[in-house]
């Protein structure tokens, strides 16, 4: 089984760059590119009837501007092929599938009670720069024996972050200031209280999406009624494991020596060749909701395609509608919580990416314009990160991402040939 042809780099990593005008310019997709094939006689899809091909057709090679992200909205992504759906979780036709109540659940542990550690609580209400502030006695966990020093660097992060969404949504900065002075800084203390080293909060704002892994609608003209082009949308962060862990950098170089580099489903160079997990569509506080919840739904509905393909191609033993992931956007202060995962039969019998939230019954008004809302998201987002890297089973690491990976490390050039 061959894997997919290399693909152009779009551009070279860099993870602090401010956020760059985004274009919208994106190449009609040949049947031949389609995700279902990517130089593989297997289809991706989930059954016989279906595939991730768009119906056959002639298409032009040359640049098309495609239209704005505030007029494609979810329903062309539910009518698009292979389709997206993003819907709320209350008023669903069927109960959310196990697994991603499951997810919910775990994300949810601790978020509500326990989530401040106790050393803080006179600080918190004596501060006088973060004025008078709001917490209640369960909110603090008695048992966090960390030091007076671990407590005054974690005060002082969550101080700056408070400070900095004030400033924010006060002075009406935009989504630059929003993504570096609030976003980053809060996943980053997630990551030093619960990340273990193995994550790298990535920008991907510059970054264009594989369009072997989109979905794409109909882009008729004069002379080609079939033309269809994709939608494609960028997003802002993802996680991604990181290569400066010694057993991630390991596995990064067997699966080189493999010839196995693309793992990742975006064209930049770097990126394409790191394990990504979730993303995280921000907006500043006058953004509109429905916009990043669009961009958010095509960058992890490509994530699960991509890593979708990752498992045929490793023949692993692995049922890809119990993949779920966990995806977030942010439009000011307010964050929302969402989960994906593929499903048969979504629109029309046609398989595609089932996207659902925001989750506002487990998680109610997250939100970074208070010091209790910013230690419920460093909660929140180490939950994530405990998830996204646990071992065992149930873990997304240890229990699909991990084996695939290996599996294909394992892969010698004869057998991809």
């Amino acid at each position: 089984m061959s894997l997919p042809a290399s693909v152009p780099a779009s551009s070279s990593h860099r993870s602090d760059s401010p956020k760059r005008r985004r274009t919208d310019d994106a190449d009609d997709v040949q049947p031949e590119q389609s995700a279902s094939q990517l130089g593989s006689e297997t289809p991706l899809a989930l059954n016989e009837r279906n595939t991730f091909s768009p119906p056959a057709s002639r298409v032009s090679s040359s640049p098309k501007r495609s239209s704005s992200p505030t007029r494609e909205t979810p329903i062309i992504l539910r009518s698009a092929w292979p389709p997206v759906l993003t819907e709320s979780l209350n008023g669903l036709k069927e109960a959310p599938p196990e697994h991603a109540e499951r997810l919910g659940d775990r994300l949810a542990e601790g978020v509500d009670f326990g989530f401040i550690p106790y050393g803080l609580q006179h600080v918190i209400k004596n501060d006088p720069e973060v004025g008078h502030q709001t917490t209640k006695p369960a909110d603090f966990d008695r048992s966090d024996t960390r030091s007076a020093e671990e407590l005054s660097t974690i005060w002082k992060e969550a101080k700056k972050i408070f400070l900095n969404a004030r400033d924010c949504k006060d002075g009406s900065r935009d989504e630059n200031a929003w993504c570096d002075d609030v976003v980053r800084p809060l996943v980053q203390l997630a990551m030093e209280l619960y990340g273990n080293d193995r994550w790298w909060f990535q920008s991907v704002q510059s970054q264009s999406i594989n369009p072997l892994y989109l979905s794409t609608i109909p882009a008729p003209t004069l002379t080609d009624s079939t033309r269809r082009k994709p939608i494609d949308r960028k997003t802002d962060y993802a996680l991604s494991y990181s290569h400066r862990d010694s057993n991630i950098s390991a596995l990064y170089k067997r699966l080189d020596a493999a010839n196995n580099r693309e793992i990742g489903h975006t064209l930049d160079t770097f990126t394409k060749r790191t394990a990504l997990f979730s993303g995280f569509e921000v907006k500043p506080a006058s953004g509109d909701h429905t916009e990043a919840e669009l961009q958010m739904s095509i960058w992890i509905a490509a994530s699960l395609r991509k890593k979708w393909e990752l498992a045929r191609i490793a023949q692993a033993q692995f049922e890809p509608t119990t993949m779920v992931e966990p995806a977030f956007t942010i439009v000011g202060h307010e964050h929302s919580v969402y989960y994906a995962f593929p499903r048969e039969d979504l629109v029309s019998e046609r398989s595609g990416v089932h996207v659902l939230g925001p989750d506002l019954d487990r998680f109610e008004r997250l939100s970074t314009d208070s010091i209790r809302g910013i230690f419920r998201l460093v909660m929140l987002y180490g939950n994530l990160l405990k998830y996204g890297m646990d071992e065992g089973e149930d873990g997304y690491w240890g229990g699909f991402f991990r084996p695939i990976l290996n599996q294909m490390a394992g892969i010698s050039q004869d057998h991809v040939n």
